[in-house]
């Protein structure tokens, strides 16, 4: 992974993480990425975790999803057809 590749993974953990902090409180999970590099995982009550799709928002097609069963932010199992509020389109 280049170092700009890992930015970008820290800053986008961020933002995720603030728009879980809306129902978890998001300013403890902001001062921990400060000293780790890899940032906690929120809870799947923080995102709105469904195990379902939300229409063709599903984490398989997710880009923080990583098969077989996990996700970079949300804690927890996760499978492909699992749901949540910060579904991140794959890039193209």
């Amino acid at each position: 992974m280049s170092e700009l590749d890992n930015k970008s993974s820290v800053a986008l953990s961020r933002r995720t993480l603030l728009i879980a902090g809306v129902a978890c409180g998001a300013a403890p999970l902001l001062a921990a990425t400060q000293a780790s590099a890899t940032p906690p995982k929120v809870s799947q009550a923080c995102v709105g975790f469904l195990d379902t799709p939300r229409g063709d928002h599903r984490c398989g097609n997710c880009r923080l999803f990583r098969a077989p069963a996990s996700c970079l932010d949300v804690e927890g199992g996760i499978t492909e057809n699992c749901s949540c509020k910060i579904w991140l389109p794959k890039s193209a």
